[in-house]
């Protein structure tokens, strides 16, 4: 297995991609659409060219992108791609993988031979209707509001950084989701912060939540280089589609008041 390098800010290079390709052995490539700490959007279609020309198989997580952003191309671009219903308002516990048209003897759950032998156990149907009419809805009504939510993240940032001396956000030079935020705090460890927004009504963390549990800064931010005690200051903001400018704007003035706590 080789790992990817990535930019400062946690950008997959893909000449570097490109210069593991082209020393063959490569059996398949992994990389995610979006990244779920930062929120930093990864080059997928061009990472799908240059697997497509290599002949090498490419699944792209599409976990963090969906919902977010619009689906299209996704399943043309990767052989596979994987995504999770919860995450554009579909039921908990239901995903999906999408499968290339060669994949025999690929197996998710070993069982019975339900799903053409891919996955055992019998199906939950109307947990995968209720995903793909949640795909569904959030395609058709609520792509418009990206670019109102993308000024209201930048607004936001903008606010916190004011009202937090000596912050700084994550991957700032990045395209972003509209939804994800990372700030290095300038003091205290994040612990702290999180604790001290959730006194005044806001839930914050202190990265992903399949990272809960782990010890140690997030093997996100070690990729990209953060320094390891500027990356037990980080925080990470993550929106839903109810959240407002005025809630965006309401953390960044609780944030001012942490600071002058912490």
């Amino acid at each position: 297995m080789a790992w990817l390098e990535v930019d400062a800010d946690g950008v997959v290079r893909t000449d570097a991609l490109e210069k593991l390709l082209a020393g063959g052995g490569i059996g398949g490539v992994a990389v995610m659409a979006a990244n779920n700490e930062t929120g930093v959007i990864q080059p997928w279609r061009e990472i799908a060219a240059a697997c497509r020309a290599a002949r090498v198989a490419y699944l792209c997580d599409a976990t963090q992108w969906l919902g977010k952003l619009p689906a299209s191309g996704l399943g043309d671009a990767a052989m596979w791609a994987t995504g999770s219903a919860h995450k554009f308002g579909g039921p908990k516990g239901v995903g999906f993988v999408k499968l290339a048209a060669q994949a025999e003897g690929f197996c998710a759950l070993p069982g019975g031979g339900q799903q053409s032998g891919h996955r055992g156990g019998t199906e939950d149907f109307p947990g995968a209707a209720a995903m793909v009419a949640a795909l569904a809805e959030v395609e058709q009504s609520r792509m418009f509001l990206e670019t109102e939510r993308l000024r209201w993240r930048a607004e936001f940032e903008r606010a916190a950084l004011a009202a937090v001396p000596g912050a700084r956000v994550v991957a700032a030079g990045a395209q972003r989701l509209w939804n994800t935020v990372s700030l290095a705090m300038p003091r205290g460890e994040n612990h702290r912060w999180v604790a001290r927004l959730d006194r005044r009504g806001f839930q914050v963390s202190t990265g992903s939540a399949c990272a809960t549990g782990t010890d140690g800064p997030s093997h996100v931010l070690a990729a990209m280089r953060v320094p390891p005690d500027e990356a037990r200051r980080v925080v990470r903001v993550s929106a839903g589609w109810e959240t407002s400018r005025e809630d965006w704007l309401a953390l960044a003035e609780a944030m001012g008041a942490a600071a002058r706590e912490i």
